[in-house]
């Protein structure tokens, strides 16, 4: 089979990404012409324009190739991830998965019986066949193809787009995108789709913590740095209050010298959030002051949660997160891990508050408390008063419903619609 395209195909960075290609296809059983593979990767990797196909060759190849790229959404998908290696990559393993599935699906159809090459490289053989035997049920094989590489090149622009949202908040997509089945699993999960959107959200919107939390700053000073009050200070001396010894003494003793601001009221949390069925629930996010619809409580609780470990971990404290249903899971305080899980979160099974509020007084009596939950549940009183009795500094914040029984005895916050994390004001 001929290249469809003018091209130099001994260049190393098309032939890396060709055989990087190739490899996650094989890892499925899955085998394509070095040469569709080759003109694939290129096709999408290089800018559109710049892309030239070869009068010369007259295959069905080059055909559905070119069919391809005068769609409006090849040219979108180019314009997105035209000299990026990694977006290139993934877009030309979708374009692939799909024209291999198609094209056995095709075969089918034109053959009465498949031999064993036929079910193991079906792209190759239907090539042959188009190109071979031209017939109105050739043409109409050929066209089935396109159409159903265009609708991926859609699919893979929505992708594109989860891509970037995950990029946004953190999430190492390096790793994600080496599994594009997987990714794309994630990427179409309302949970998942929403707490992603929440996330972009709030990091937008939401006030730094340091705003929420530092001392109120007068005088005009920059944000950060103070006038020194106590001799303990001394070592967060600015460095510019150095350059002359006699100035700083001066400074020190008519207590004018300018430290940096040391902030205070930011503790490490201890989050536990709650994912049992009923937090599969919806709450109203208006889009528009007039709109609004219905997403899944657990996306914006998840969201609110990730947003509080992404701003704590900015100044050095630190959230562990606590999943629970009917039983509190294992504790998660490492960033990456936590943004890992989060993002497979489900909403299933049953709610035990009774279980959290045990769990609180045995491991973290001195540490702040946030309960993220609905409050759907039977909670047992003799645990709410015991909890009660050992001053735990727990704030529940219920999701659309909450608890009379926790209410009463707990600090609590009720969102009854989307809005910027209530975590961080806790």
């Amino acid at each position: 089979m001929r290249p469809a395209l003018i091209e130099d195909y001994r260049d190393p960075t098309y032939r890396a990404l060709a055989r990087s290609v190739l490899s996650s296809l094989l890892l499925e059983n899955k085998k394509v012409p070095f040469v569709v593979a080759m003109d694939s990767s290129i096709i999408h990797y290089k800018p559109w324009h710049q892309i030239v196909f070869n009068p010369n060759v007259k295959s069905a190849w080059r055909i559905i190739l070119e069919r391809y790229y005068n769609t409006e959404a090849y040219r979108k998908l180019n314009n997105i991830v035209a000299g990026d290696p990694m977006l290139a990559k993934y877009a030309t393993i979708h374009f692939l998965n799909t024209l291999f599935k198609k094209s056995l699906e095709q075969l089918k159809q034109l053959k009465k019986t498949l031999s064993k090459k036929d079910e193991e490289d079906p792209v190759d053989s239907l090539l042959q066949v188009l190109t071979t035997q031209p017939s109105p049920e050739t043409v109409k094989a050929l066209r089935a193809v396109v159409g159903a590489l265009e609708k991926e090149a859609e699919e893979t622009l929505k992708d594109i787009d989860a891509i970037e949202s995950f990029s946004h908040i953190g999430v190492p997509v390096a790793n994600l995108l080496e599994k594009p089945d997987e990714f794309r699993e994630k990427a179409r999960n309302r949970i998942i789709v929403n707490l992603v959107r929440f996330i972009k959200k709030f990091m937008r919107e939401a006030p730094n913590i340091k705003q929420l939390m530092s001392p109120t700053l007068v005088g005009g000073r920059p944000l950060g740095v103070k006038r020194i009050q106590r001799w303990s200070e001394l070592p967060r001396a600015l460095p510019m209050e150095y350059l002359d010894d006699d100035l700083l003494i001066y400074r020190i003793a008519s207590r004018s010298l300018r430290v940096s601001e040391q902030y205070g009221g930011i503790s490490n949390y201890v989050v536990y959030l709650d994912k049992s069925g009923s937090m599969a629930g919806d709450i109203r996010y208006y889009t528009s002051p007039t709109q609004y619809e219905h997403v899944p409580k657990i996306s914006f609780a998840a969201a609110a949660c990730l947003v509080l470990a992404y701003q704590l971990r900015k100044v050095g404290a630190k959230m562990t997160l606590k999943l629970f249903d009917v039983e509190v899971h294992d504790l998660i305080t490492n960033f990456n891990q936590l943004i890992d899980i989060l993002l497979k979160i489900n909403a299933d099974s049953g709610t035990n508050i009774s279980n959290v509020l045990e769990d609180a007084i045995k491991y973290h009596r001195n540490d702040k408390i946030i309960v993220v939950t609905d409050g759907i549940d039977q909670v047992n009183e003799e645990v709410v008063k015991k909890a009660k009795s050992m001053n735990l500094d727990i704030t529940f914040v219920f999701i659309k419903t909450d608890n009379e029984l926790i209410r009463k005895y707990f600090k609590h916050r009720r969102v009854d619609e989307v809005r910027t994390p209530v975590l961080l004001e806790v």
